[in-house]
């Protein structure tokens, strides 16, 4: 038998096939966790780190801290002196939660362009930084800003908030509290020198002077200083001695009570001003104290004509003249609280007339009662015609007749009727 001869092909591919099995079971039976040699836009990204594992990160390796206290800040400034401009930021911040740390920007009004004193404060302006709780944001940079003066002057940037107002040969420096000093709290801050003199010309004061009166004597003074660039002296003269002086300075406003002695006659003088002279003068609207109304009456009996006048606790002292028309005039003088009377003898035709504070608005007439007995007292007696007398029986009964008439007008008599009638007042 002849067979045939084999073909080289059959085994090379049965080979290459089982090489190929190989391979894929090699890569099912891979670690998860190798890469491919090459990068692939799949890739897994690298972490970044935080500002504070970095940038917060001193050299030795360990965190720095998230917040400053006070004492440990650090800034960095500007300034501009003449045009009354400043800022400052806080470079190793926030401040810690309770910390706190205030500046001023101050101009003032001098009498030179180099340092000399006394200086008054034009403008201020007063910020902080404030601390901030564990993950808060905190302000970085405070701007500031002031007016300058038309004249000469002087600018400090300042830590703190105490200004010195005003700056005179015996106060207060504000010493390495300058923003931009060589030492102290100053120093804490990289920058220019915060501190400024210069400007032309001399600071004048503009004192203005208003008095206004009360409804009790006094008057209060306003001493004005508002339109100049310079403290204002104010000398005030007042009735009974009274003197004083007063600076004012500069757009700032004094007052000054005087009493009722005092301001009977005000003179006020200061640089610049024209005097100023007056005093107390009553204002319009003030009201007259509520008084009593008196009770004035009179009254006409059979033998007087009395008046009767009554003053209030709340009145005012009373004094009047009563002018009869036959005999001498009486002056009465009634105070508060009091009762006052005067009478005349009754007569026929009598008649008085009231004046002065009380006013009877003319002669008031004394009238006689109509129960006044017919004989005696102001009324006269009747007419006589002198005849015989009578005797026997029509003698007793008009006797007996008689008798009871007179008891009948001692009665009358004692209660007289009397009218009281009251005049104006």
């Amino acid at each position: 038998m002849i067979r045939p001869k084999l073909s080289p092909r059959r085994p090379l591919a049965v080979t290459a096939a089982a090489l190929a099995g190989l391979a894929t079971a090699l890569a099912l039976t891979a670690p998860a966790g190798a890469t491919s040699a090459s990068p692939s836009p799949t890739a897994t990204p690298t972490a970044t780190a935080t500002p504070s594992a970095t940038a917060s990160t001193p050299s030795g390796g360990e965190p720095a801290p998230s917040c400053v206290a006070a004492a440990d800040a650090r800034y960095t400034h500007t300034f501009d002196g003449p045009a009354g401009k400043a800022s400052i930021t806080l470079t190793n911040g926030p401040l810690c939660r309770g910390e706190e740390q205030e500046l001023a920007l101050v101009s003032y009004v001098t009498p030179s362009a180099k340092f000399a004193v006394p200086q008054y404060v034009l403008d201020k302006s007063i910020k902080k930084f404030t601390g901030v709780a564990a993950g808060e944001l905190g302000v970085a940079t405070l701007d500031f800003a002031v007016e300058v003066p038309n004249c000469y002057t002087q600018v400090d940037f300042v830590f703190g908030s105490k200004l010195i107002d005003p700056l005179t040969d015996t106060s207060d420096r504000y010493g390495d509290r300058k923003v931009g000093s060589p030492a102290g709290i100053g120093a804490r801050s990289t920058g220019p020198r915060a501190w400024y003199n210069g400007g032309s010309g001399t600071c004048s004061a503009a004192p203005e002077v208003i008095a206004e009166s009360d409804c009790d004597g006094n008057v209060e003074l306003t001493l004005v200083n508002r339109g100049g660039n310079a403290g204002a002296t104010f000398a005030i003269v007042g009735s009974g001695g009274f003197t004083e002086q007063v600076t004012v300075p500069l757009r700032k406003i004094e007052t000054r009570r005087l009493s009722a002695g005092q301001a009977q006659e005000i003179t006020v003088t200061a640089p610049g001003m024209k005097d100023f002279t007056g005093g107390w003068q009553k204002p319009a609207d003030c009201q007259q104290p509520e008084v009593g109304t008196p009770d004035a009456s009179y009254e006409s009996s059979c033998d007087k004509m009395i008046f009767r006048i009554s003053n209030p606790e709340d009145g005012t002292p009373l004094t009047s003249v009563f002018t009869p028309n036959k005999g001498e005039p009486k002056k009465i003088t009634v105070e508060p609280g009091r009762t006052g009377t005067v009478s005349f003898p009754a007569s026929k035709g009598l008649t008085v007339t009231v004046t002065g504070d009380l006013d009877s608005g003319g002669p008031l007439k004394w009238e006689q009662p109509k129960d006044c007995p017919s004989t005696g007292g102001g009324g006269g007696g009747g007419d006589q015609d002198g005849g015989l007398p009578v005797t026997g029986a029509a003698a007793g009964a008009i006797a007996a007749g008689a008798a009871t008439l007179l008891v009948a007008g001692g009665v009358l008599f004692l209660v007289a009727r009397r009218r009281r009638i009251r005049f104006t007042v």
